[in-house]
């Protein structure tokens, strides 16, 4: 830095030094607040300007009814299991749609569609722009400029810009969750771990999924390391004991204090009074059986390795081998994922929860039926966390090309929607005198007027391929990661070295 102060001085004498930026003096934490503003501005831009109504009109619905039922009844929002029409979300994410339904109620914002978007996609473009506060900070502990370039790099995402900006959908909402779940991990904040897995199961369910891997690594944390190499069963003591009960408890306590007004709530609503006191009190817990029903499809515009098998919307009972249905060859496929989370802490020689994460939640979705299109996304902040953690350039590339393709696979679905419901057919008749045109002229504009809906399907299957390509070869390096005596370095070179040094071998043996 003196040297860099010393040319400043030299070719701007007059120069106060002091504003001259380095190492020593950058703004960092100013300048991540900044960057985490202009992605906020930049979605709040877009998802005011994107109009549409494909897969939000829900949230919308769900936002306006509780806000009705709030002014109806007393305590009428803790009811919303009730009475809120089809609600299949978890109560934490309640609160923010309760804030939605109210502002969209208001005629000058529910009556103006930019508007009506812009509030229901507000929480979740905020929401994913706090991910480049936690980036930074967890690429911080190894490098603040590492923890720069994660932030920035996030807020430039295609594919979490095309979810929360363009759609409006709510998994950037689970990603910063589960973002802080990992990095209290990464800290061992076991009282804070189990309080954020708590809040990231209740915000939305497929959090759940990220259950093996938090429950070994609290293991892990709680008892010194849980891997037969380093095992101590002196590490089974009191003390660690009761650091993994102070876990569970956190845990219990979060969701008590989430579901507990819901349920009392549900208790004391009327209607459906078939269902028995208990039946109503549990109601909040298993209402999500009704939503894992809705979709029975082998994949649902995700993706996967069933659209490159053509499987798109089939139904996951159809049998393929000896009476085999895909919905039990991706429940098989589940519990090995499963599995090898447990041999991969049990038994690697090495481990990374962001690592691991991103690795069971890809296989989730390449191998398990009722995948749609928006679910892979989720991995993008575990292997950014991961990268954060390592700090190897490879996964780099693996981000990149997953960004790639998670963002191709959302917006080929929600382009696709919008184009056919002709929202250009007003441009194109402003060009056209309508009494020009035949009514059979115009349908036919219509039907051919967005070409690139005819390769959807083609690009979907392309798309496809290229992810599966992708699961194999993120397969073999976090593998190598794990069991490789030598991870860092590349594989060709370790396949060439192995056959030189067999050869050479065989050569010896010969003489």
């Amino acid at each position: 830095m003196k040297n860099w102060q010393d040319v400043a001085r030299k070719l701007m004498p007059d120069a106060d030094t002091d504003y001259i930026v380095g190492m020593h003096n950058f703004p960092w934490k100013r300048f991540v607040f900044r960057v985490f503003l202009f992605a906020l501005l930049v979605r709040l831009l877009i998802a005011g300007s994107y109009i549409h109504s494909f897969d939000t009109e829900w949230n919308i619905m769900w936002g306006v009814e509780l806000a009705q039922l709030s002014r109806a009844q007393m305590f009428g929002f803790y009811k919303a299991y009730s009475y809120v029409s089809s609600l299949d979300y978890p109560p934490l994410y309640l609160y923010p749609l309760h804030i939605v339904g109210s502002l969209i109620l208001k005629t000058d914002i529910g009556g103006y569609p930019p508007m009506r978007m812009l509030v229901l996609k507000f929480f979740p473009c905020l929401l994913d722009s706090l991910n480049c506060v936690v980036l930074y900070r967890l690429g911080s502990r190894r490098s603040r400029l590492i923890g720069l370039a994660g932030a920035a790099l996030w807020a430039i995402n295609p594919a979490t810009i095309i979810n929360c900006a363009f759609w409006g959908q709510t998994d950037c909402v689970l990603m910063l969750a589960a973002a802080l779940l990992f990095l209290s991990l990464t800290e061992k904040r076991v009282v804070a771990s189990g309080v954020l897995f708590a809040i990231m199961c209740s915000t939305k369910l497929q959090g759940l999924y990220l259950t093996p891997i938090v429950g070994m690594e609290i293991l892990d944390i709680c008892f010194d390391g849980i891997n037969v190499r380093n095992f101590k069963r002196s590490s089974l003591d009191r003390t660690n004991i009761l650091i993994f009960v102070r876990f569970v408890l956190s845990v219990l306590l979060t969701f008590t204090v989430i579901y507990l007004p819901f349920m009392v709530g549900s208790l004391f609503s009327f209607g459906n009074e078939a269902q028995s006191r208990w039946e109503k009190f549990f109601r909040p817990l298993t209402v999500y059986r009704e939503g894992l029903k809705k979709y029975p499809y082998v994949t649902l515009n995700a993706d996967n390795l069933y659209m490159l098998l053509n499987l798109n919307g089939k139904k996951d009972n159809l049998s393929f081998f000896h009476g085999l249905s895909y919905e039990l060859m991706g429940k098989l496929c589940l519990i090995v994922l499963m599995l090898s989370v447990v041999v991969i802490y049990l038994l690697g020689r090495r481990c990374s929860h962001w690592l691991t994460a991103y690795f069971f939640i890809n296989g989730i979705f390449m191998l398990t039926c009722r995948q749609h299109e928006r679910y892979q996304i989720m991995i993008l902040i575990l292997l950014t966390g991961a990268f954060m953690e390592l700090a190897d350039r490879r996964m780099m590339t693996l981000l990149s090309l997953h960004t790639l393709v998670i963002s191709v696979n959302q917006f080929r679905i929600l382009a696709s929607v919008r184009e056919n419901s002709h929202w250009w057919w007003y441009y194109h008749a402003s060009m056209h005198s309508i009494k020009q045109l035949t009514e059979s002229d115009m349908e036919a504009v219509k039907e051919n007027g967005a070409v690139w809906l005819r390769y959807n399907a083609t690009i979907g299957r392309v798309n496809a391929a290229v992810n599966v390509c992708l699961l194999l070869a993120s397969t073999v390096f976090v593998l190598r990661y794990f069991w490789d005596t030598q991870p860092l370095q590349p594989l060709l070179g370790r396949v060439d070295k192995l056959i030189t040094d067999f050869r050479q071998r065989r050569r010896a043996e010969d003489e």
